[in-house]
């Protein structure tokens, strides 16, 4: 404890001495060479540079050695050796199982669920085989078409990224799949009036099987299918819906039959769970070769989070430097900004990877964190973002750090024209990705030569920033990628104390809702539920008030 102290003051005093000093001067002055070509690392073809943070080769040993003492490494045995980290549920963590290659042996801690994560790929193999070659046939008995995945959180995010990032890199889209997440109905609606409803199947993916905003989804799909072609929802459930959830006895009450259900283990979380059988849309669209290729790129990943030196570990190193940036540096939010529009579903996953795994004050024992922890994360597609929010950064008063994201080249089944466009516009979107991490950095000091007659200053710069470059986008890049962050994360709730497989924050905002809902429904008074389950605030009680109103008009 004394050296953890020790370490944790002499990277304050890091921190005090690096906010005197600029990027520009890190970067331009005498040993800049020396210092960025030792702050690139590698992993296969994935890049990552982080010669553009606010650090010193001695903050990043410091940030080392801080790592050390927390207990990075033993924790990182801990997890792959299956573990109860999840404290406050008192369960493992294993999400990695999932990905583990069928035919390669694993530990005998964890062997049980890895054994039981590849027999529900192999049943989702037999699945996603049936419906392509057109033998799950619908209640009409006509071969499904489309699917329409219903879930929320990690159940929707992960596949929906991985979907729309895989289906527009090039992979063949063999059934075409539609996300539902919102409760609201308005996803829904669009689909009901385009889709066939005799070949269309519904893929309700929820880990608790009694999500409200899925259940309220499924309900009106049902309902849907029901109407148009004149056949029950019971009927409906045993030949046009596919379950997905860690609670098999649910999917049985609903009336799926079990041929028809996917399961996953519970310590499996849902952020964390696109590589279990809540991925079975993404094989179901894509297929099942480019579903284990992502597992493969992932599973690599995990290799190299457990044996790679601390020095050289890309999730270690990405870690304790947003650590550093949040709590040493106080920069209060970080930017996620993939340089390539077949990502533009990676921030939000993002935000709920890191913001409801470590967006927590309560330690893991229960004692209040004594630092910042999680920042805010934030961002969009680069080249939008610079249409949107880049005044702010470059000219504003906040300070951010970020993530830039880019690939490097760029294959397409266009023709030779069409792809020689492509390629000057992969050049166009690399270069102005490049460009802005340096103005980031530098602020008014990349104003030079011809510039410098014609352009007003003003930039701040100092922002000190992360850039990914993967040599291509594909199955197992991304794969590779998601894992990455996933394991930040776990560096991360390390450094600070915090269970990141948890989320009790989320509960208590749905249950408050059950008591309006009984309200809005008529079923209670606003009077009744005010005196007794909810606060009678002012504000909210005349918002229910209100609402009420308008409704009836």
């Amino acid at each position: 404890m004394h050296k953890l102290y020790a370490t944790n003051r002499q990277l304050e005093l890091q921190a005090q001495n690096l906010r005197r000093q600029t990027l520009s001067e890190l970067l331009c002055g005498a040993d800049k060479s020396v210092r960025a070509e030792r702050l690139q690392f590698y992993f296969d073809s994935i890049h990552l540079d982080a010669s553009k943070q606010r650090l010193t080769e001695e903050t990043l040993e410091l940030l080392l050695e801080w790592a050390l003492q927390c207990g990075v490494e033993k924790q990182r045995d801990d997890l792959f050796g299956g573990k109860a980290l999840n404290t406050s549920e008192n369960r493992a963590a294993l999400h990695f199982s999932a990905r583990w290659p069928i035919n390669a042996s694993a530990p005998q801690s964890i062997f049980g669920t890895v054994k039981f994560c590849a027999e529900q790929r192999q049943k989702m193999a037999h699945l996603v085989q049936q419906i392509h070659s057109g033998k799950w046939r619908g209640v009409t008995g006509e071969p499904i078409t489309d699917i329409v995945h219903i879930g929320v959180g990690g159940s929707d995010l992960g596949p929906k990224l991985v979907s729309e990032t895989l289906g527009d890199a090039g992979e063949r889209r063999i059934t075409s799949a539609h996300y539902v997440s919102t409760m609201d109905g308005s996803q829904l609606l669009p689909l009901m009036q385009t889709l066939n409803p005799a070949t269309t199947l519904l893929v309700l993916a929820s880990k608790s099987f009694s999500t409200v905003d899925t259940q309220f989804n499924v309900r009106t799909a049902l309902a849907w299918l029901s109407e148009q072609l004149s056949i029950s929802t019971e009927e409906l459930r045993k030949h046009q819906v596919l379950g997905v959830s860690a609670r098999p006895e649910r999917m049985d009450a609903f009336g799926i039959p079990e041929s028809h259900q996917l399961q996953f283990p519970e310590t499996i979380g849902g952020r964390f769970s696109v590589w279990s059988a809540i991925g079975v849309s993404v094989a179901l669209e894509l297929g099942m070769e480019t579903f284990e290729t992502l597992l493969s790129g992932a599973h690599a990943m995990d290799q190299h989070f457990q044996k790679a030196p601390s020095a050289q570990n890309l999730p270690i190193l990405l870690g304790i430097i947003g650590a550093w940036n949040t709590q040493f540096l106080k920069i209060p939010t970080h930017l996620v900004l993939p340089y390539d529009g077949r990502l533009n579903k990676l921030p939000p996953y993002l935000q709920q990877l890191e913001m409801e795994s470590n967006g927590k004050t309560v330690r893991a024992g229960s004692s209040q964190a004594s630092q910042v922890t999680c920042p805010i994360i934030w961002g969009d597609i680069g080249p939008n973002a610079q249409h949107a929010f880049y005044q702010l950064v470059h000219q504003g008063s906040h300070e951010v750090s970020a993530d830039f994201i880019a690939v490097a080249k760029r294959t397409t089944n266009a023709s030779c024209s069409v792809s020689e466009h492509l390629v000057a516009q992969t050049k166009l979107t690399l270069a102005n990705c490049i460009a802005q991490s340096q103005l980031f950095a530098l602020g008014d000091d990349a104003i030079t030569g011809n510039l410098a007659a014609t352009t007003d200053k003003g930039y701040r710069g100092n922002q000190p920033n992360t850039v990914i470059i993967l040599e291509t986008l594909d199955a197992w890049s991304l794969g590779a990628l998601l894992a990455l962050y996933e394991h930040k994360v776990f560096v991360q709730s390390i450094l600070w104390g915090i269970n990141p497989f948890d989320q009790p924050g989320v509960e208590l905002g749905k249950k408050l809702s059950t008591s309006l809902y009984q309200v809005f429904s008529g079923n209670r008074t606003a009077s009744e539920v005010f005196s007794g389950d909810l606060v009678d605030d002012s504000s909210t009680r005349l918002l229910v008030e209100r609402v009420l109103l308008m409704a009836r008009n």
